[in-house]
């Protein structure tokens, strides 16, 4: 196996793995922002963080239906 095809292999399951845990939100968030919202800043990585775990502490599911 070439370094090449290594390389290739870890970033697509560091894509992967980044996707499955969340923590490429704060990416995909940003991503989104800037396409609908181009004239404004989004908030930063610490902001969003906070604001999502706020949300989640105030709309708490329970699991079912």
């Amino acid at each position: 196996m070439n370094m090449a095809v290594i390389r290739t292999t870890w970033q697509e399951f560091r894509a992967f793995w980044r996707d499955l845990t969340g923590e490429n939100a704060y990416d995909r968030y940003v991503e989104r922002h800037r396409r609908n919202h181009p004239d404004h800043e989004p908030m930063s990585e610490r902001e969003f963080w906070r604001a999502r775990d706020d949300f989640n502490e105030t709309h708490q599911s329970t699991g079912c239906c």
